[in-house]
């Protein structure tokens, strides 16, 4: 897709999210989603295009993606979003949190998801269900934590039940022994994932982060699909851009984040 926006009215350029699901028999999904400035929430691209005011893609160029391009303006001409000047207490997290984001399935094994997380330079990811809607976390600590419980277990001495993955271990020989499967995402995971809309300022954020010692949160579109995820370190630069620590031309916040 990459039509040049055509017509006279001033036009926006929407940049294009997308939810890169991947599944334990290694296949991958793309979800691709906009945020609608006429509606105020996000959009499927589809919908997007399909609009009448959609002005088609523009096509990549130095330094910048491929966009969607919209031509509605609210009534009285341009406006733009809360911004800097709006204060933790009104920029919303659709201003700041990474919206290319990587996700997992539950039945993605441990292995694949350490892989994962060390190709994308990431702390940890959100585990999703078919639809896109969070289950759970999971991070490099749960990981770790896993593999300290697991312990070496070259040599079994005894038959018994392994109170953290759910199975049998059997003797069967000096030096031998059965064990199950790889562990999956579903059994380490933290379930039940603490969530914010997109709409929810920065400063709740920060509160929920800090309250409950965590490093990131998935970022909620209006039918409870994950639209994004905002950490510890997009708000810490956000902040410093607020006071001009960052110059002008930094990447957006949220930009290769790898907390």
């Amino acid at each position: 897709m990459s039509i040049q926006a055509q017509g006279t009215r001033p036009e926006r350029l929407l940049e294009i999210r997308t939810l890169h699901v991947v599944s334990g028999n290694a296949e991958t999904a793309d979800v691709h989603t906009v945020r609608c400035p006429m509606q105020g929430r996000s959009a499927s691209l589809e919908e997007c295009l399909a609009c009448a005011e959609s002005g088609g893609m523009v096509a990549a160029s130095a330094g910048r993606p491929e966009q969607a391009s919209c031509r509605w303006w609210p009534p009285g001409g341009r406006s733009g979003t809360a911004g800097a000047a709006a204060g933790a207490g009104r920029t919303p997290l659709s201003e700041l949190m990474t919206t290319q984001v990587l996700a997992v399935r539950p039945d993605v094994s441990l292995e694949a998801l350490a892989d994962l997380l060390l190709e994308r330079g990431i702390g940890g990811a959100p585990v999703v269900d078919e639809a896109g809607r969070p289950v759970g976390v999971i991070s490099k600590t749960d990981l770790m934590r896993e593999r300290l419980m697991a312990g070496d277990t070259r040599e079994v001495a005894t038959a018994g039940w392994h109170p953290r993955r759910g199975h049998f271990q059997v003797e069967v020989g000096r030096g031998f022994h059965a064990e199950a499967p790889p562990a999956s995402v579903a059994e380490v995971m933290t379930p039940a994932a603490l969530t914010l809309s997109e709409d929810a300022p920065v400063a709740e954020a920060a509160a929920l982060m800090a309250f409950e010692g965590i490093h990131r949160v998935p970022v909620l579109a209006h039918d409870g699909r994950v639209a994004g995820i905002v950490t510890s370190l997009d708000v810490l630069r956000w902040v410093a851009q607020q006071e001009g620590y960052l110059a002008a031309g930094t990447p957006r916040a949220g930009s290769g984040t790898k907390a």
